[in-house]
Formats: C-alpha cells, sequence, structure tokens
C-alpha cells in the first residue's frame, strides 16, 4: 500500500542503482533525524552520513522538505509493510495472549529496524503538523491497521469494532512514546508483551 505524497521528479538516470542509491540516502536522513532532531537536519549533514558529495543531493531531491517528505513516505511505506503483515497473521481463533503477543512482537521490531526509524517516525509526525503534504502518510496508517483490527474484533462479537481497534491502537502508540528515549531492555519488551495482552483480554471480555 502506498501513500499520498509524489515527489518532485529529478534526474536520477531512472536506473534501479539510482533508486537504490535514493533509499539509501534516506535511510542516512533517517539515521541522522534520530540522533539531532529535525531541526538539526541538513543536506550537508545527510552528504556526510551517506557518504556522498553535497551536490549529488540535488539529482535526488529539490530541497531539504523534499528529503523529509520522502523519509517520511520511505517510513510510512515501510511501516504499513509491516502493520499489514502482523495483521494478515492475527485470527479470531487465537487467545487474547497470542494476540498480545503478535502486536507485541510489531512493536518490539519496530524499535531495531531499521536503526532510528522509530524515532524518526515521531520526529516526522510532529513535523505534519506543520506540513499538510505529510498528512495522507500519517492517515494512511491508520487506514491500514485500523480495518484490519476492526475485522477481528468483529469476528470476536464486538459491537463497536473500530472503537476498539482504536483502543488498542491507543495503547500501542503509548507504549512506542514510553520507550522512545533509550533502548529497550529486556524487561521493556515483558511489559510491551504484559501489557498488549491484557489490553486485549479487557477488550475481548467487554464482548463475552
Amino acid at each position: 500500500m502506498k501513500t499520498g505524497y509524489s515527489p518532485p521528479t529529478r534526474i536520477t538516470g531512472n536506473t534501479a542503482r539510482g533508486a537504490q542509491r535514493r533509499t539509501e540516502i534516506i535511510d542516512a536522513a533517517i539515521e541522522v533525524m534520530a540522533r539531532i532532531g529535525l531541526a538539526g537536519l541538513s543536506m550537508r549533514v545527510v552528504a556526510g552520513q551517506a557518504q556522498i558529495p553535497l551536490g549529488a543531493l540535488s539529482y535526488y531531491f529539490a530541497d531539504k522538505a523534499d528529503l523529509v517528505a520522502q523519509a517520511f513516505q520511505q517510513l510510512s511505506d515501510r511501516e504499513i509493510e509491516r502493520v499489514v503483515r502482523t495483521a494478515d497473521l492475527l485470527e479470531p481463533t487465537m487467545s487474547a495472549e497470542q494476540l498480545g503477543d503478535l502486536v507485541a512482537d510489531m512493536i518490539i521490531d519496530g524499535f531495531t529496524a531499521p536503526q532510528g526509524a522509530i524515532v524518526t517516525r515521531y520526529e516526522l509526525v510532529t513535523e505534519a503538523s506543520r506540513d499538510e503534504r505529510l498528512h495522507p502518510m500519517f492517515e494512511a496508517w491508520y487506514a491500514a491497521m485500523v480495518p484490519a483490527l476492526s475485522r477481528l474484533f468483529r469476528d470476536l462479537g464486538s459491537r463497536q469494532p473500530e472503537l476498539d481497534s482504536r483502543t488498542v491502537m491507543a495503547v500501542m502508540a503509548g507504549l512506542e512514546i514510553d520507550h522512545l528515549y533509550r533502548p529497550l531492555r529486556p524487561v521493556d519488551k515483558r511489559r510491551i508483551r504484559a501489557t498488549l495482552r491484557h489490553a486485549f483480554r479487557a477488550v475481548i471480555a467487554l464482548h463475552d
């Protein structure tokens, strides 16, 4: 599933290598934003991180705003792929513990692959409050997750499946924000898993 941002046309040679190089530069920008924040991002810093000449960035990005938008696009597309992949595994025959563990695995994985992605995603969510071009990408995540969870809760007998799905998503977002400031420790992973198991048990119990 792709989101709504269409980057300006740049001269990249239209080759597989050009597309790969663009992805590598964006990944470098993601690492920079995770380390020093969006405010500290500059084309010069990104060029240094990506180990390419500063002038070469103009072949791929019109300016810093274009780079930021494309970074959000890349992060959003990757996140949606992870969400859809996890949602496809959720079955109404599973226990609350099994459901919670699958979603916990998705959240825990999000802290490690790629490096800095989750911190950067929240940086860009904040930026979306100031840049309307980023709104469709942020909304696409919900567009992917809400229907998937709603189907699950509907199959479980929920009378308000969308509300139930948004409740679980709020718990997921809270867990991510609570753990942004440091690397996940084993105890943090156990708490994330326990919290999501409890959330699924509580929501499912409403409809028993």
